[in-house]
């Protein structure tokens, strides 16, 4: 006796050797009946999902490039690498905090460092905090100085054999040279000209 049956429980009579039949209606209300092997053509290929079945050789060459095997007593090849060289720091930039109140003096002790290292007066008042106008004043000088040491030297101890005390001289005959101080003070000047503490810088006085 044919007895309608779930997919499942008919696949178990089938398996069993029991005759099945795939009963289908169509839409013209019309019915066919077929044998299931008919259905199921044994040259088709079925693909089943089943639980896969380990392969220990394949999961061990694949842990193998994975993980390289390493003993843990083998100490061959573990010296400790030198440390990487660390990172130069940036030296940072030399500053000097000027404070408001400071003598010309003063100041110029603090930019004749900067001036020997060679930096523009714009550099040296963004780092000193004094202000460019006051750098570039006070610049001139001290480089004249480092440019010709001797002679600023000379200068500084009140050597005077180049003349250069003259050349400002109130006292000055003329610009070309001379000396006028006695006309003009009535005394003697009482010093060599090479070594004058007279000298007084300005204009030319003239005769009354």
């Amino acid at each position: 006796m044919l007895t309608e049956m779930s997919l499942k429980e008919a696949l178990k009579y089938f398996m069993k050797g029991r005759k099945v039949l795939v009963l289908n209606e169509y839409d013209d209300k019309s019915i066919s009946a077929e044998r299931i092997e008919d259905c199921l053509p044994k040259e088709a290929k079925y693909l089943v999902d089943v639980p896969a079945v380990p392969n220990p050789e394949f999961g061990q060459a694949v842990q193998d490039m994975v993980e390289p095997d390493q003993n843990e007593n083998d100490t061959e090849g573990d010296e400790q690498l030198p440390p990487p060289d660390q990172p130069e720091k940036k030296l940072e930039k030399e500053t000097v905090a000027a404070p408001g109140k400071m003598s010309r003096e003063e100041k110029s002790k603090i930019i004749r460092p900067f001036i020997k290292k060679g930096l523009k007066n714009k550099e040296i008042a963004e780092r000193t905090g004094i202000p460019l106008g006051t750098v570039n004043g006070l610049s001139g000088p001290i480089r004249k100085e480092l440019k010709n040491p001797v002679k600023a030297e000379r200068i500084k101890s009140g050597d005077n054999s180049d003349r250069h005390k003259c050349r400002t001289c109130q006292y000055r005959h003329s610009d070309a040279g001379g000396c006028d101080y006695c006309i003009h003070t009535g005394k003697e000047r009482g010093c060599d000209v090479e070594v004058c503490d007279k000298a007084v810088v300005g204009e030319r006085l003239t005769k009354k």
